[in-house]
């Protein structure tokens, strides 16, 4: 009976005859426009034209069987065919060219060249935009160079198929000399003789080849050792911290875990087979790997090479092998699977198990210190390495106690030892008596102790990572975590599932205690704390909710409602101090992220500060560390500015109750003692020229090298103004990344950040022209009194085409106290809209706070408190017009081409 692996090879060298012949009989090279022309420029654009069309609607057909197919190991190899026959059909014009040039008749074997595939082309694993890395061999004699023709042959070749790229990916070349020496291996090129290594023969003099193929192979058993060494190196991709949980995966990074692991294997057994779904089969042949762990490897691969396959058919450039948020259910629908059903089974049936597999093989590979340094209890010692091993023979351990399980943990979160791989390996053999005895009384009463022990440890956010990498977090301590586990975010903010998310907060957090040098504000207030463990706690079950609540309920609400009995399980009674504070901490976890939005000039802010903590330093001091953990765990870490931000808003509000009203007189005095700063002068100069002005306005913009420019406008203060103001700039082509508004009886004075459409900074070449036509803009609009609606009416926004693609507006809005903040995607644009909508809505905006960062904005307006009851009264009207009026950024057509945004 032939194997699925044989039937594979057998259809694809059919599929290579067939397109050999084929194409044979479609590229005739004398035939071809230039052919004969001295000057061959003319003929590689008609040879190209004329291939392209031939690996256009061969692609097709190869994406029309991907879609109908679940057999990656037969599309790769029909994939590379078609790469092997451009190459060959290349190789061999480059000849003719060769030979009518020089009225020769020379065939391959003729001239001292050869063309060699390596790395992923080499192993037959091509993806529909992988790169074709090839390998030009040359042979001469020793001391000679390299041949005339070998030398015009490569370079009509590489003019031909290299330089006009004509498949999708880029097509690297090397080019080697081989002499009868033995070659030389520079250890800095072991990276490049790794994919060397995979070589395999594609076209030219086959003597060539076979002596390059010795070279090699002389090299690596030369360098033997130095190879190891090297691919040992790549430990560390199977290291619990190196997670495998991304909401916006690289498909090729996960896949690179196996490939070290089938490397290092290959290297110590001599295996000559490079693919990996037939190494897969070679292993199992020979008793390498287990029937179950093949079987899971096997279907790990395979479906992480149709997603990488379904993902090269839409989307290109240089994150290519990203499965981006745009793209994610272009992949998910073909392969049968809606997004959420698509990462469950990429995450916990295909890159997890991957992993944990590649590892065993990657580590059985390898010799393993088992010699003990010393006894850390009568079951576990450590060996040199600060790897926990077993202290007697493995066979002698009885799986049905619980504690033989927990304890290398607590071992880990105390002293920052490592698992040892017959340890791992004996956790995973035994994970299945973990939920008996559980849920026996037995089971349960080892559970807060050990718990215990964890989260009190030096290392606890090391310890709980490895917990969830073997399901022992949920099964044994918090089942509540399974439902977090996987489950997507919003791509916006979040590069992690929910579960990473909390583990990669709690690193940041436990970094107080094992960094050398971390933030010494922040670690201040976490080493003043009085219970650390609330806040590990805190930060453990901070967003536990997301995976508990209701349709519409409140997921900080859910999650605070559900920590009592969680924390119960934990050996924390009902009544246990710890229990409210961290309730309290998991329901408020996102409101100091929200005031930080608000002005810190504002006393409002500080009231509110102060009343959310109840009037407790030691909350606030929970509050804020708990905040940064959270961003810390997001694509909007807290820069160095915006962790300023927060030791001002904690100082702040701590002496906020103790200030005292100064005399204007002082206030004075103070003025004229100290020096403002430059732009508070620049401000300054503009409020004097308004003063000044019969028109009653004035503005002006200030250029900061590599920084973002100050816009400062002076008006008499009127409805719409905002609205006014960020519509100029948007159409201009500038972005809002902060403002402040400030009114004094009927005058105004706004200042703002902005930066070019791209999020650069404005270059200094074009700062001239646009402060021209911003000020021009604004005198039409703020001075003549022209409507914006009719000044820019049929326009489109400049820079809409740089803009990121997305398919719909998600728009978040809170009430904090008189603020209204709304968070959405930083579009051109976006001030101008929401403030428009204000405007046509009658409330007035009293302030403003603008903040920009990655893809989001989050931008707060103060209004008046008959406003925001009226938002409240009605949010879901208020909301939807907002997204109404902001659906037209998203589109390629004129914002103003309607008279009215609806708002009704």
């Amino acid at each position: 009976m032939t194997s699925p692996l044989a039937a594979n090879r057998s259809q694809a060298e059919l599929y290579r005859k067939e397109l050999l012949e084929r194409v044979a009989e479609l590229v005739d090279p004398a035939s071809i426009e230039g052919f004969t022309d001295p000057d061959p420029q003319s003929f590689y654009l008609a040879y190209k034209n004329v291939l392209l069309e031939i690996i256009d609607q061969e692609t097709e057909r190869l994406k029309k069987e991907l879609t109908a197919s679940e057999n990656a190991h037969l599309l790769l190899l029909k994939r590379t065919a078609l790469v092997d026959t451009v190459v060959q059909t290349s190789f061999k014009t480059a000849i003719d060219l060769y030979n009518n040039s020089h009225q020769t008749n020379l065939l391959e074997n003729d001239i001292p060249v050869a063309i060699a595939a390596r790395g992923g082309y080499g192993r037959e694993e091509m993806y529909f935009r992988s790169d074709a890395d090839i390998q030009i061999i040359t042979g001469s004699s020793p001391g000679d160079d390299v041949s005339p023709a070998a030398k015009d042959v490569i370079n009509y070749f590489e003019y031909i198929f290299v330089y006009q790229d004509i498949l999708p990916g880029d097509g690297h070349t090397s080019c080697a000399v081989i002499s009868s020496t033995e070659s030389e291996l520079d250890e800095k090129s072991l990276q490049s003789f790794f994919s060397l290594m995979e070589h395999r023969y594609v076209a030219g003099n086959t003597l060539v080849y076979d002596e390059f193929k010795a070279s090699v192979k002389s090299a690596q058993v030369s360098h033997e050792n130095a190879i190891i060494k090297y691919c040992l190196q790549h430990k560390t991709c199977y290291e619990i911290h190196n997670t495998v949980f991304q909401q916006e995966p690289n498909l090729k990074d996960e896949m690179r875990r196996l490939y070290w692991a089938l490397a290092l294997i290959r290297l110590r057994e001599g295996i000559e087979t490079t693919n990996r779904f037939e190494l897969l089969h070679e292993l199992l042949r020979i008793g390498e790997i287990s029937e179950p762990a093949f079987k899971a490897i096997q279907y790990g691969l395979n479906f992480l090479a149709r997603a990488r396959m379904f993902l090269h058919c839409c989307q290109s450039g240089a994150h290519t092998d990203v499965l981006s948020y745009e793209v994610r259910e272009q992949v998910a629908g073909p392969m049968g699977y809606s997004v959420k059903e698509f990462y469950q089974e990429y995450f916990f049936k295909s890159v997890l198990p991957l992993k944990r597999h590649s590892r065993n093989i990657f580590w059985e590979a390898q010799a393993f210190d088992s010699i003990k340094v010393m006894d850390l209890s009568e079951n576990y010692a450590i060996n040199a390495e600060w790897q926990i091993i077993f202290a007697k023979d493995p066979e002698s351990y009885n799986w049905d106690n619980l504690a033989l399980f927990l304890e290398p943990f607590c071992w880990m979160a105390k002293e920052n030892y490592h698992l040892s791989f017959p340890v791992t390996r004996a956790i995973e053999q035994n994970i299945d008596h973990i939920l008996p005895m559980f849920q026996s009384m037995t089971g349960r009463n080892e559970i807060p102790e050990n718990f215990k022990n964890i989260i009190e440890g030096k290392f606890f956010a090391k310890a709980l990572r490895s917990l969830h990498e073997f399901k022992l977090l949920e099964t044994c301590f918090i089942p509540e975590f399974k439902n977090i586990t996987g489950l997507l975010q919003d791509i916006f903010v979040h590069k992690f599932p929910t579960d990473i998310h909390v583990l990669s907060a709690l690193d940041e957090l436990n970094k107080f205690e094992t960094e050398a040098e971390p933030d010494p504000f922040l670690t201040t207030l976490y080493q003043s704390l009085k219970e650390k463990t609330i806040l590990k706690l805190s930060v453990l079950l901070h967003d536990i909710g997301k995976g508990l609540k209701a349709p519409e309920e409140n997921e900080e609400l859910a999650g605070a409602k559900a920590a009592p009995r969680i924390l119960e399980k934990l050996g924390y009674g009902i009544d246990h101090p710890f229990v409210s504070e961290v309730a309290y901490l998991i329901e408020k976890h996102l409101m100091m992220a929200d005031l930080l939005l608000l002005d810190p000039d504002e006393d409002d802010t500080y009231d509110m500060i102060w009343d959310l903590v109840n009037q407790d330093p030691e909350r606030l001091k929970m509050l804020i560390l708990l905040t940064y953990s959270d961003r810390a765990g997001t694509k909007m870490k807290m820069s160095t500015t915006l962790i300023s931000q927060l030791k001002y808003f904690y100082q702040g509000t701590l002496y906020h109750q103790k200030q005292v009203e100064v005399a204007d007189s002082v206030k004075l005095e103070f003025a004229k003692m100290v020096r403002l700063p430059r732009d508070l002068q620049s401000q300054i100069g503009v409020y004097n020229e308004f003063r000044q002005s019969k028109e009653n306005f004035a503005a002006n913009m200030f250029f900061t090298a590599e920084e973002p420019a100050m816009l400062v406008v002076c008006s008499r203060d009127q409805k719409g103004l905002l609205f006014e103001i960020a519509a100029i700039l948007a159409y201009n082509g500038l972005t809002i990344v902060d403002a402040n508004i400030h009114t004094l009886n009927d005058n105004a004075l706004d200042v703002f950040k902005v930066n070019a459409s791209t999020g650069n900074p404005i270059e200094y070449s074009n700062f001239f022209f646009t402060l021209q036509q911003v000020k021009e803009d604004l005198q039409k609009v703020c001075v003549e009194n022209l409507s914006v609606e009719e000044y820019y009416r049929g326009r489109t926004l400049s820079g809409h085409e740089n803009q990121k693609s997305y398919r719909k507006i998600n728009l978040k809005i809170k009430i904090i106290g008189r603020a209204v903040k709304m968070e959405t995607q930083n579009l051109l644009g976006t001030v101008m809209m929401q403030t428009r909508v204000f405007t046509e809505l009658g409330m007035e905006i009293q302030r403003a706070v603008i903040h920009t960062q990655l893809e989001s904005a989050s931008n707060v307006f103060y209004l008046r408190p008959q406003d925001v009851r009226e938002i409240i009264q009605d949010e879901e009207k208020f909301r939807n017009a907002m997204a109404t009026a902001l659906e037209p950024l998203i589109v390629d057509r004129p914002v103003f081409s309607q008279t009215d945004v609806n708002v009704s």
